[in-house]
């Protein structure tokens, strides 16, 4: 077990806040108070860990596990309730956050958070960052591959979603997604998103989500009657398994028709290189 000393209460509330300072990038809040141990959770094992000075303890009872406790003789000094930066590397990423000392009753203290991809800033630059037309030379190579059977489908109100095939390349996920109609009536293309999501909710104040998007879409349709395939690249993001990719095609209002897959980080993983 890794011991840490660190500037920060407790407990903890963690809440995406961008903030402007000197010629400083923008990073997430963590709000903690003195009343409780907080638990930070990384999708991959923590190697480094550097806290603020102060009076704060910490330690990694898990590998993937940062449990951050404040020394009882902690105070803040004066109005400053600013405590420094947090930052922390796993395998591949490094993630940072503000610290902030909260001790208020309105604030609702949160005991364990995870480390989110839109957090996370990759380890090390990818030597295999590919340009535009060789993305778009990929995506043709890839929607010109015959598909037997698809990996997932799903299908609602006479509308189809097939994810025919996932392959990777630099720094890049290509998704190979066919669009059916049944219905006699064309369906027009309001919004195809792509966002990392808890599976299950327990509770609805722990409910994560956030969108993850495209970098480069190869047919950027917005309508189709019978079916449509088409290629969406996304950037390759680290998540837990106890979270899963969604993926929703929606129609433009008034109309609701709507449908989802959903894909697993196992699925992902198992995305073939070309």
């Amino acid at each position: 077990m890794k011991n840490f000393k660190i500037f920060l209460p407790a407990s903890l509330i963690l809440f995406s806040g961008y903030i402007h300072a000197q010629n400083r990038p923008s990073l997430p809040v963590l709000l903690l108070s003195p009343s409780s141990s907080v638990h930070l959770r990384s999708p991959e094992p923590i190697s480094y860990v550097d806290l603020p000075r102060g009076f704060l303890n910490g330690d990694l009872p898990l590998k993937n596990l940062l449990r951050l406790r404040l020394d009882s003789g902690f105070l803040p000094s004066g109005g400053n309730k600013e405590i420094g930066i947090l930052t922390l590397t796993g395998e591949h990423f490094l993630a940072q956050y503000r610290v902030v000392y909260a001790d208020s009753p309105s604030l609702i203290h949160q005991t364990e958070l995870e480390v989110l991809p839109k957090d996370m800033v990759p380890l090390l630059p990818s030597d295999h960052s590919l340009s535009t037309p060789q993305i778009k030379q990929k995506a043709l190579t890839l929607l010109s591959a015959r598909i037997n059977k698809p990996l997932l489908s799903g299908y609602s109100q006479g509308i189809g979603l097939k994810l025919n095939q996932i392959a990777s390349a630099g720094d890049l996920i290509f998704l190979d997604l066919t669009f059916s109609n049944e219905s006699r009536i064309g369906y027009e293309i309001q919004q195809v998103s792509f966002s990392v999501e808890d599976k299950k909710v327990s509770r609805s104040a722990n409910f994560q989500q956030f969108a993850l998007l495209p970098k480069f879409i190869l047919n950027d349709a917005d309508h189709f009657d019978n079916r449509y395939r088409n290629i969406y690249v996304l950037p390759k993001a680290v998540f837990s398994s106890s979270k899963q990719l969604l993926i929703t095609v929606s129609e433009k209002q008034p109309s609701s028709r709507q449908v989802s897959l959903a894909l697993s980080y196992g699925k992902l993983l198992q995305a073939d290189s070309f």
